[in-house]
């Protein structure tokens, strides 16, 4: 079970590419287009700050309108190629680490929906994920932050 909790997360500036992919198709866009945020960053002057996060707009089906990048230091041009820098607003969201394979985090999202009705509090419409463990060596180590922004 993943244990969530209320935090004030701050607004960031981010750098992203965004499309909306099948969901089949979701690990081949991130490791596509995190290595694209970082090169064209690095090459407009800033810095990408870990861990990197995938930004999912709306609810996904089939196919998942998502964001992939970082958070951004320094004094960061627009880049070029389809990457955007702008600000990931923040607030008061529910937080939760989920410990495991990507394919095991569904009972993750479970536990969050339970979580959320159990206090009364809805979505703003936006959530991300953020990835602290590179996805290598034993799944079931790896973690990952759920952050869900609520009104």
């Amino acid at each position: 079970m993943t244990d969530f909790s209320f935090e004030d997360v701050p607004t960031e500036m981010v750098a992203t590419v965004r499309r909306t992919v099948p969901m089949a198709e979701l690990k081949g866009f991130f490791a596509t287009a995190f290595g694209q945020v970082a090169d064209a960053v690095t090459a407009a002057g800033g810095r990408v700050a870990m861990p990197p996060f995938g930004w999912y707009h709306g609810e996904p089906s089939d196919t998942v309108d998502v964001s992939a990048g970082f958070r951004v230091e320094g004094d960061v041009h627009t880049p070029d190629g389809g990457i955007i820098v702008h600000e990931r607003r923040g607030g008061r969201s529910v937080v939760g680490i989920h410990v495991g394979s990507y394919e095991d985090m569904e009972k993750s999202y479970v536990d969050l929906e339970t979580w959320m009705s159990l206090h009364s509090v809805e979505s703003r419409g936006d959530m991300w994920e953020e990835y602290l463990s590179p996805p290598e060596g034993d799944p079931s180590t790896w973690q990952t932050r759920i952050v869900m922004p609520v009104d």
